[in-house]
């Protein structure tokens, strides 16, 4: 006998924990907004049951396999290659800002180094610019 996920739309807040451990993608949604499960991909692995802070996920009985094998395993590469990807991307770009910040820091320029944000000199300068006549 196997099962797929079903989730109670109605009480469903959208916050993307099932999203985030589901191997085949098979949940889909976005933040803040009702998820869905796709049945012919959802492998009835239950891994979505744990992370849901609603408790509005079950597992359905079907009758019949909804999947086929195949196809799950390459869900399931497609979707480690995709966060592999995202993981990458995501480092590359904590690198290159890394290194911007680095860059500007040694430059003998002091006008291309970022300015430290200073809350007291910027009250200063927005009470000196709503009277212009008082010291």
């Amino acid at each position: 006998m196997y099962a797929v996920a079903l989730i109670d739309e109605a009480r469903c807040i959208g916050c993307t924990k099932c999203i985030e451990v589901c191997p085949t993608d098979a949940i889909v949604g976005a933040m803040n907004l009702m998820h869905t499960v796709i049945r012919a991909e959802c492998i009835g692995c239950r891994l979505c049951l744990p992370p849901c802070p609603m408790d509005c996920i079950e597992m359905q009985p079907v009758a019949d396999k909804p999947f086929d094998d195949a196809v799950a395993r390459q869900r399931v590469k497609a979707r480690k290659a995709r966060l592999e990807r995202e993981r990458a991307r995501r480092a590359a770009e904590r690198a290159r800002k890394k290194a911007l910040l680095l860059s500007r820091a040694q430059s003998a320029d002091p006008s291309e180094a970022p300015a430290a944000y200073d809350p007291v000199a910027a009250a200063l300068a927005r009470a000196r610019a709503r009277n212009p006549g008082k010291p």
